[in-house]
């Protein structure tokens, strides 16, 4: 039922750690307080009403991304309010990007998850990291070869890149962070888009 209803959760894979980490094939199943704060707090999030709103396609979108060291996540906004969530857990290879390389990835990652929504139409994409906004308007020769692989694939998007505060990044802060407490388990990456559509 969890799974089936994730959709309406933003910050799933943070309030089913410790229920994850009891599913183990290694772990000893010990039912602790911990785990059964995290149940009920489960049941709770589970009979709220969704947070998200309709997409209008006559309404400018906007996209707040940040990264940590063990995953990326991002929210698609308008108005302020959010349309759609979108996290996944990093690699053990990706975990050992640089912090900028990160980022970036982040914002593709975004792109991607949301294209139905941003082709063919200018989108602002917002970060915490202010190098990342001279990059994505800096002359590729100048920047890594990792770094110059992503801009290039961003290429096809009109992505209008703007520094955000950390703070003031509001449905990021407030939604997207405790997604970043993901793990990456099973040598699979763990994929969550939250979406609402107007039909």
């Amino acid at each position: 039922m969890i799974r089936y209803l994730s959709t309406f959760v933003p910050s799933i894979s943070s309030h089913t750690e410790a229920l994850r980490r009891l599913s183990t094939s290694k772990a000893d199943f010990h039912w602790t307080t911990e785990h059964e704060n995290e149940f009920q707090k489960l049941k709770e999030l589970l009979s709220k009403a969704p947070v998200l709103h309709y997409y209008y396609p006559s309404l400018p979108v906007t996209i707040q991304t940040d990264s940590s060291q063990t995953g990326i996540g991002s929210c698609l906004l308008q108005n302020g309010r959010p349309i759609a969530y979108a996290s996944r857990a990093l690699s053990k290879f990706e975990q050992r990007y640089a912090q900028i390389e990160k980022e970036l990835l982040a914002v593709f990652y975004a792109v991607e998850q949301f294209h139905y929504y941003l082709y063919g139409q200018p989108v602002t994409v917002e970060t915490d990291h202010k190098l990342l906004e001279q990059i994505l308007t800096r002359s590729f020769d100048r920047i890594s070869p990792r770094l110059q692989q992503l801009c290039l694939r961003l290429l096809r998007y009109n992505v209008l890149p703007k520094y955000t505060l950390g703070l003031k990044c509001s449905w990021q802060t407030r939604y997207l962070e405790p997604i970043f407490l993901m793990k990456y388990t099973q040598k699979k990456k763990m994929n969550f888009v939250y979406t609402l559509i107007q039909k």
